[in-house]
């Protein structure tokens, strides 16, 4: 029923309990696919001073810290999966993913990361369901 899993994954609370969610949902449809999607949309202020650092290197450590969580979720659970990782808007850049490259099944967590953002329910799952044409579990 569901081949080709993509899971929305920002290191939040809620991205972590949705990929718990899909790694047992996963084992239970004997999925083929599993995709784990970080978008990092930390904006950088380029009119600030960057003192001995290199602004790529922040923003690698910053992903690879962040997915580091998914990995040890997922090798735990015995799961094969890949991750990608993608910069912007994160509701344009996980609907134009999707377009790109269909998936049976969209999880993600019902708030992200960002604080505006966090505050309304799911301002980037619900940019996602209205955009995509493939079903989408919301996870708490």
């Amino acid at each position: 029923m569901y081949n080709k899993i993509l899971v929305a994954f920002d290191g939040s609370k809620a991205s972590i309990h949705a990929l718990q969610h899909t790694a047992k949902l996963a084992k239970t449809a004997n999925t083929k696919k599993m995709v784990i999607l970080h978008v990092n949309d930390e904006p950088i202020d380029l009119q600030q001073p960057v003192y001995n650092a290199e602004i790529d290197q922040l923003i690698e450590e910053e992903n690879h810290e962040i997915l580091s969580t998914a990995n040890g979720l997922l090798l735990e659970a015995g799961i094969p999966y890949e991750t990608h990782i993608l910069e912007g808007d994160p509701s344009r850049q996980i609907t134009s993913y999707v377009k790109e490259n269909p998936y049976d099944l969209i999880v993600m967590g019902s708030r992200g990361k960002g604080l505006i953002k966090g505050m309304f329910l799911g301002s980037v799952s619900r940019a996602v369901i209205h955009s995509v044409d493939c079903p989408v579990l919301i996870v708490k």
